[in-house]
C-alpha cells in the first residue's frame, strides 16, 4: 500500500496548492498601483460621477419613450414584373434601404481599394521582408501617421476634393485602412514559419519566388481574415461617414435628427443593426473557414 501512495509534494508547492491567490511580488504591487492612479486620474479627467448619471435617467426614460415605438419612413418603389414587361409592381419600402445598399457599396469598394493600397505597405513593414532598416522603421512611421487620423477627417478632406457623394466616402475607407491593415498584414508576414521560404531561397529562387512559393501561402490566410475583418469595420465606418455628406446611411440619419424625426431615426438604426448582424456572421462563418 505504501508503494501505491502518491509522494507529497514538497512544502513550497504545498502552500501554492493551498493559497490559490499568492503575495503578490514587489514588481506586481508597484503595476497595480500604476494601474490605480491611471484609473482614478482618468476618472476625474473625464468627470464620471454615478449621482450625475442617476440624475440623468428620467430624462433618458424620456427620449426612450418617444424613440418608441419605431416607425418606417416608407417610400412607393417601382418594380418590373418579370414575365411582363409592360406591368410594374409598387412596393411600400422604407426610406432608408436605398442608403443601407449604397452603404454596402461603399463598403465593399472600400475595402478593396484598401486591400490594394495596404498591400505594399505591409510589404515593407515586415521585418523580414523589408530591404533596409530605414525603410522597414520608415513605413512603419507612415503607418503610426495613418493610423492617427480618424476616418471622418478623411472623408472631410476628400468631400473637399471630389465633392459629396459616396465616392468621397469610398476614398476615405480606401486610404483610411492603410495604416490599420498594413500594420497587420506586416505582423501576419512576420508570424511566418521562416523554413519554408529558406527552402525555397536553396533551390536558386529569386527574392520574388521566395515571397510568392514561400511567405505568401502561409501569411495569405491571416491576411484575408485580416481583409474580412476591414470590411465589418468599414460597414460600421460608412455608417458614419454621411453625416460629412460623404454618402452612406449617415446621410438618412442626419436628416431624421435634424428634424427630431425619432422613430423614424430608430426604424433606420434598426435595419441597420439587421444588416450589420448578417455580414458579422457571414463574414465570420467565411473566416473560420479561411484560418
Amino acid at each position: 500500500m505504501a508503494a501505491d501512495t502518491p509522494p507529497r509534494p514538497p512544502p513550497v508547492q504545498r502552500e501554492r496548492l493551498l493559497d490559490p491567490w499568492p503575495r503578490p511580488t514587489l514588481r506586481q504591487a508597484l503595476a497595480a498601483a500604476v494601474v490605480l492612479v491611471v484609473l482614478i486620474w482618468s476618472l476625474h479627467g473625464t468627470g464620471a460621477s454615478l449621482g450625475a448619471l442617476v440624475e440623468g435617467a428620467p430624462t433618458m426614460l424620456d427620449f426612450l419613450r418617444r424613440i418608441f415605438p419605431p416607425r418606417w419612413d416608407a417610400q412607393p418603389v417601382t418594380l418590373a414584373v418579370p414575365g411582363a414587361p409592360e406591368a410594374r409592381l409598387v412596393v411600400p419600402l422604407p426610406r432608408v434601404v436605398p442608403y443601407i445598399i449604397e452603404t454596402l457599396h461603399m463598403a465593399v469598394i472600400g475595402t478593396l481599394l484598401g486591400v490594394i493600397l495596404s498591400f505594399p505597405f505591409g510589404l515593407l513593414a515586415a521585418r523580414n521582408l523589408a530591404p533596409h532598416p530605414l525603410i522597414y522603421h520608415g513605413t512603419r512611421l507612415v503607418l503610426n501617421i495613418n493610423r492617427a487620423i480618424p476616418d471622418i477627417l478623411f472623408a472631410l478632406i476628400f468631400v473637399a476634393a471630389v465633392g459629396l457623394g459616396p465616392f468621397a466616402g469610398v476614398l476615405a475607407l480606401g486610404v483610411g485602412a492603410i495604416g490599420a491593415l498594413g500594420k497587420l498584414y506586416a505582423e501576419a508576414i512576420e508570424a511566418i514559419d521562416p523554413g519554408p521560404a529558406l527552402a525555397v531561397r536553396a533551390t536558386g529562387a529569386t527574392r520574388l519566388q521566395t515571397f510568392v512559393y514561400g511567405v505568401l501561402p502561409q501569411a495569405l490566410p491571416l491576411m484575408a481574415s485580416y481583409s474580412l475583418l476591414l470590411f465589418e469595420h468599414n460597414v460600421r465606418s460608412a455608417t458614419i461617414l454621411g453625416l460629412v455628406g460623404a454618402g452612406g446611411v449617415g446621410f438618412i440619419l442626419t436628416t431624421y435628427i435634424s428634424l427630431f424625426q425619432y422613430r423614424e431615426l430608430i426604424g433606420a438604426l434598426i435595419l441597420v443593426i439587421m444588416m450589420v448582424t448578417v455580414i458579422d456572421w457571414l463574414s465570420g462563418q467565411v473566416r473560420r473557414r479561411m484560418i
